[in-house]
């Protein structure tokens, strides 16, 4: 039964680390920290292998304990200069972050360290691991309908933060001094605005 035991949680290991690891580095300021967080992870994961599911719900599964282990660590929450920077460098690059220059795209990344903890946790599960608000349901331990609620709220935050901060006042700027502007896709919906005239 150990040796059984043994592998089981080998196995599980194996197919998750990566991504248990990259989740921690995206959310703690440093390397250090993110290997702490995998480490106390699979702990409490050997700890409760029993309750594991099968398959690919068993990466859900870590990551509710991983999301458990960031929150209850009180040594990162504080550090958010050092928390944008992990960000900048672990971001990749995919449609919800195609904003029109990087400069756009780091108000946007600070915006994000300054939201509520709940609102950043919901909207780096969307966008970084790609998780449905079903499987968000699931790590979060909460309803999907809940989910969908977070997401949309923590969206609409995001949205108000970036504006506030003058990204889109910016380009209507460039707009009256130029004539024209490079479109600016919505981080969310993907629809474009501020199109050149034609």
């Amino acid at each position: 039964m150990t040796e059984e035991r043994q592998e089981r949680f080998d196995a599980l290991y194996r197919s998750t680390r990566a991504k248990i690891l990259a989740y921690a580095l995206r959310r703690v300021p440093s390397t250090e920290d993110a290997a702490d967080v995998l480490a106390e992870t699979f702990t409490v994961a050997w700890r409760r292998l029993e309750q594991a599911p099968a398959g690919d719900a068993a990466l859900l599964w870590l990551y509710g304990i991983a999301h458990n282990v960031v929150r209850n660590d009180g040594r990162s929450r504080r550090r958010r200069s050092q928390l944008v920077g992990r960000i900048a460098q672990q971001i990749p690059e995919t449609q919800w972050w195609s904003v029109a220059r990087d400069e756009d795209r780091l108000v946007a990344l600070m915006c994000l360290a300054r939201l509520p903890r709940d609102d950043r946790e919901v909207l780096m599960l969307v966008a970084w691991e790609g998780l449905t608000p079903s499987a968000i349901a699931t790590v979060l331990g909460c309803s999907p309908g809940a989910a969908r609620a977070r997401i949309h709220r923590a969206r609409r935050r995001l949205e108000l933060a970036i504006h506030t901060a003058g990204v889109e006042e910016k380009h209507r700027n460039d707009v009256s001094t130029h004539g024209s502007t490079t479109p600016v896709v919505d981080l969310f919906t993907n629809d474009v605005k501020g199109e050149r005239p034609q």
